[in-house]
């Protein structure tokens, strides 16, 4: 699973692509039910406090931070430095 970084990593406006997500089936079920799954295209919008706020599928949707942590994607374009 090489290049692939927890969705938390990415900066304000990346896009990535979900490979996996490690968790058990609830969360599998809740992400899934928010439009995120293997596949699914993802663009951060913003990180810095409280939930992280993110775009799937043309809707804004916030998860918590833990939760983002546990989504792993692979960077699409190149990667920005804050």
């Amino acid at each position: 699973m090489s290049g692939l970084i927890p969705l938390i990593m990415l900066n304000p406006g990346e896009e990535g692509e979900v490979v996996y997500i490690h968790g058990g089936w609830g969360i599998l079920r809740r992400l899934a039910e928010l439009g995120i799954y293997p596949g699914a295209r993802v663009r951060m919008e913003n990180k810095s406090w409280g939930p992280v706020v993110l775009w799937v599928s043309g809707v804004r949707i916030a998860i918590g931070r833990g939760m983002a942590s546990r989504i792993y994607v692979r960077p699409l374009g190149p990667r920005r430095t804050l």
